[in-house]
């Protein structure tokens, strides 16, 4: 990795706190939001079944009908560019053989190995009890979230990540299966109208150890 980069991505991770204060007279259009979105899902997965399902709210109507789900981040609702929610998708699994089909068509994997995997995959994600999905795909889908904050700084924006809105109502307000798919992270995008005082993290000695 050549110095620049170095530093450009020093700049990225120094200083990245959740902003909770947008300015509410920037708005991002909706190709760069597809476009952070778009760097955002490299992030890898188990088995590649990619378990994320993603919904941008940037309309002032869809703002105003999920503002009640979320009342103790209203202000973010109210002044950020757009809400980006993650939801983890039970069904994924459905997705393997479209998936690994691109894979061969890719040249990226013969064809006996991807029916192999595809078989597997299904085999164990249709015997997974429900509550072992959810925590299985929530590491998954935090994955590209996590990736989605720095790429908005990388664009030039700041974001909140939060988990304060109506779990149980979420997904039928934004015209989800409430059964397929479970929420698992908010994070507001937009331009920071003053940049959060910060927060003290332990040292790396605090919490790491060798072995």
């Amino acid at each position: 990795m050549s110095s620049f980069k170095e530093n450009d991505f020093q700049k990225i991770i120094e200083g990245r706190h959740a902003v909770h204060d947008f300015d509410p007279a920037v708005k991002i259009n909706r190709t760069e939001l597809t476009q952070m979105i778009t760097e955002s899902i490299s992030s890898p997965s188990a088995l590649n079944v990619q378990p994320w399902r993603i919904v941008i709210v940037d309309s002032p109507e869809a703002k105003a009908k999920i503002k009640p789900l979320m009342p103790a981040n209203a202000h973010q609702n109210e002044t950020a560019s757009a809400l980006v929610f993650f939801f983890a998708d039970l069904k994924a699994a459905e997705n393997a053989q479209d998936i690994y089909d691109q894979t061969v068509k890719a040249g990226k994997m013969p064809q006996e190995v991807s029916d192999h995997l595809v078989t597997i995959i299904k085999n164990v994600y249709d015997e997974m009890p429900t509550s072992a999905l959810v925590a299985t795909f929530t590491l998954d889908v935090a994955l590209p979230a996590m990736q989605f904050m720095l790429i908005a700084r990388a664009h030039g924006y700041e974001t909140g990540p939060m988990t304060g809105f109506d779990h149980d109502k979420i997904a039928a307000a934004l015209d989800l299966d409430p059964t397929r798919y479970v929420p698992v992270l908010l994070v507001a995008i937009g331009k920071a109208a003053q940049l959060s005082a910060g927060s003290v993290r332990l040292p790396a000695e605090k919490i790491l150890s060798f072995r």
